[in-house]
């Protein structure tokens, strides 16, 4: 499980997270879900060690031993920034190896996601479909224990909408392991994930099973619309 306490996070003296606190079980799905700067993306970047809490930890613990351990962990960001000239395959042969590009889990990977009429340009000339297909592919290249996808399905159109959400779905079931999603869109949330945490100016606003949200609104969205609405009211 990922153990997080009592983090914290300061840009100088904007308090971004503010004493968080969350266990998230192993194989499971869980949603960040926030207003712009409420901390959903600085909280995932927290648990996949790419950024130090100003204060608290997060910790691995594995149930049987209660240790804490080590876990491979993926992240596809929203807009990975790579050196001017670097291809997909550089960065497959960085990661894995050359053999690795001859294998039929290579070749099932590039169809996944569409990736056969770009795999050898530099990612700097993609589109920001086309460079959000391949930091989705780069997520989980290296079979992540933990992956994170922030706004997965965001600048997509629709058909690729839909064959991302049903990959990592099935993906998820296939390799038991924990997904962190950060999205603003609620169907796309629905599909993937059996919790929802709300963020609210970097505290947990809400963290409720997507069944009990369902059977209480009908939708994820007409919760958010309902959270939303008060939001507006109140300021």
């Amino acid at each position: 499980m990922i153990k997080i306490e009592k983090v914290n996070k300061f840009y100088g003296k904007k308090h971004v997270l503010k004493d968080v606190d969350l266990v998230i079980k192993d194989n499971s799905s869980v949603a960040f879900i926030g207003s712009n700067g409420s901390g959903k993306t600085t909280l995932v970047e927290i648990i996949a060690e790419l950024l130090k809490p100003t204060s608290g930890t997060v910790k691995y613990i594995d149930d049987a031993t209660n240790n804490v351990i080590k876990k491979r962990v993926g992240m596809q960001f929203q807009d990975g920034s790579w050196p001017p000239g670097t291809k997909i395959l550089d960065l497959v042969k960085f990661y894995k190896n050359k053999a690795f590009l001859k294998t039929d889990e290579f070749n099932d990977l590039v169809a996944s996601f569409s990736l056969e009429k770009f795999i050898n340009k530099t990612i700097d000339s993609l589109s920001g479909g086309e460079r959000q297909r391949a930091n989705c592919f780069l997520s989980i290249i290296n079979k992540p224990e933990v992956l994170i996808l922030d706004e997965l399905i965001t600048g997509l159109d629709l058909e690729m909408q839909i064959k991302l959400v049903n990959y990592f779905k099935n993906y998820k079931n296939k390799n038991n392991l924990s997904l962190l999603v950060v999205s603003h869109i609620p169907e796309e949330v629905e599909e993937l994930c059996d919790r929802v945490i709300i963020l609210k100016d970097g505290v947990v606003f809400e963290d409720k099973k997507m069944s009990q949200i369902l059977k209480e609104h009908g939708s994820l969205r007409k919760r958010l619309i309902k959270y939303y609405n008060i939001e507006i009211i109140n300021k």
